[in-house]
């Protein structure tokens, strides 16, 4: 609907309000946008769309508003310093060693495995492993993953919000024998409970809560849904593959684990890839803002309380700012001056909100890409792309299947 209003009202426009006197505008002007969320971000608060996300975290950074927002960010943006995250690395890596080997035993059968899922179970470990450090034996007592049900569900509904609040006991029983113990630990938990704002206090066992609950879900569906889409378009875009082996077999093994932690040259492509990926599948698919006083967007009058949705994927696809918009091309991010505007390029949102935790899901997805790239060839098993499931995140409604051809090198 959204990519069809576009084409007809272009990139600014009203739509009537299903109740209340508040104006409803879609933005997708790239001066405007960064307007709304950069320079004047201090007049626009979040908007509608947020009251189900609310429901599942509380008041977590995702939702949070006014001081109390500044204060939360400021305690946990230090732990998500390059410097920092590089503790993760090697549980990240070793993480997708296991899965590798899964996917070597479905290639050796011929089976196709359901990626989607797969990546889903990867990420959400990850995520927790990076929360939880050590407790996370204790987290999945030995057997099931109590935060399975957020791979295992794609329904956002009440019943799913109140098994997902029943687990907020469970971080609980886990902050409580940290309190007691008091050990210094290097995970996002350590962090959260050690740090303190300018006034000397932490954060409260609730707050504690709503920021862990946070971090698990906006850490692990994101990037999960991201890599999903990457491989369904690298498994049909054969030249795109080749073109990524080639550049990740050039790396020694050892040198991986240094290139994988930031942007390098030595694996712009597959920086491009996923660059790529984002354009076309922004896992935040639509963004909502809200005018807390008034505005003026060129010769638009924006009202307090207008409504305000820019949708990325929409921003993404816009002809205006990309060739062929709507074909993969991972080889237009190698160019000078792309995108034409800064802010037709949007997927971690931007301004005071930009997402926080971009450097994690970048190196996650170098991470994957090389680990796999190095081992196998993907082939697509499906028999008509994956729908698209536009959500709280843009996810694959029906899965990806892949079929995985073991590259004779490494197996």
């Amino acid at each position: 609907m959204l990519v069809r209003w576009h084409d007809v009202y272009g990139p600014v426009y009203r739509i009537p309000a299903p109740q209340g006197n508040a104006r409803h505008w879609v933005i997708h002007e790239p001066e405007f946008v960064q307007q709304i969320m950069v320079r004047r971000a201090a007049r626009y608060a979040k908007g509608m769309g947020l009251d189900r996300v609310r429901l599942l975290l509380g008041e977590g950074i995702m939702v949070s508003e006014g001081d109390f927002w500044a204060r939360q960010r400021r305690l946990l943006q230090p732990a998500f310093k390059p410097r920092r995250l590089a503790d993760f690395n090697a549980m990240i890596a070793a993480e997708n060693a296991d899965l590798a080997q899964r996917w070597a035993e479905a290639a050796r059968i011929d089976a196709p495995v359901d990626v989607a899922a797969h990546i889903s179970e990867l990420t959400l470990v990850i995520v927790l492993k990076s929360i939880f450090g050590e407790d996370y034996p204790r987290l999945v007592d030995g057997a099931a993953n109590p935060f399975s049900l957020l791979s295992e569900e794609a329904t956002r509904d009440l019943r799913f919000a109140a098994r997902f609040h029943r687990l907020g006991r469970v971080v609980e029983s886990i902050i409580e024998a940290r309190t007691e113990s008091s050990p210094e630990r290097f995970d996002f938990l350590g962090h959260m409970l050690t740090a303190r704002g300018r006034d000397g206090t932490g954060m409260s066992r609730r707050e504690l809560v709503d920021e862990v609950m946070t971090l698990i879900v906006a850490g692990h569906e994101t990037t999960a849904s991201a890599l999903a889409w990457a491989w369904y378009e690298i498994a049909t875009h054969p030249e795109v593959c080749a073109r990524a082996q080639a550049e990740v077999d050039a790396l020694a093994e050892h040198e991986i684990a240094d290139v994988v932690d930031h942007a390098s040259d030595r694996l712009c492509f597959i920086e491009a890839v996923i660059h790529e990926t984002l354009r076309l599948y922004p896992p935040g698919w639509l963004l909502s803002r809200r005018a807390i006083q008034a505005d003026t967007l060129g010769d638009y009058e924006i009202a307090a309380d207008d409504q305000i949705f820019i949708s990325p994927y929409v921003l993404h696809r816009d002809a205006a700012y990309w060739s062929m918009p709507d074909r993969f091309r991972p080889t237009r991010f190698l160019q000078a001056g792309v995108p034409s505007q800064r802010f037709a390029y949007i997927p971690f949102a931007a301004g005071p909100r930009h997402c926080v935790g971009e450097h994690l899901a970048m190196t996650e997805m170098r991470q994957h890409l090389v680990t796999m790239l190095r081992r196998f060839t993907p082939v697509y098993a499906g028999d008509h792309p994956p729908k698209l499931e536009s959500r709280i995140n843009l996810r694959p409604g029906d899965g990806v299947p892949i079929r995985w051809r073991a590259r004779k090198e490494f197996f």
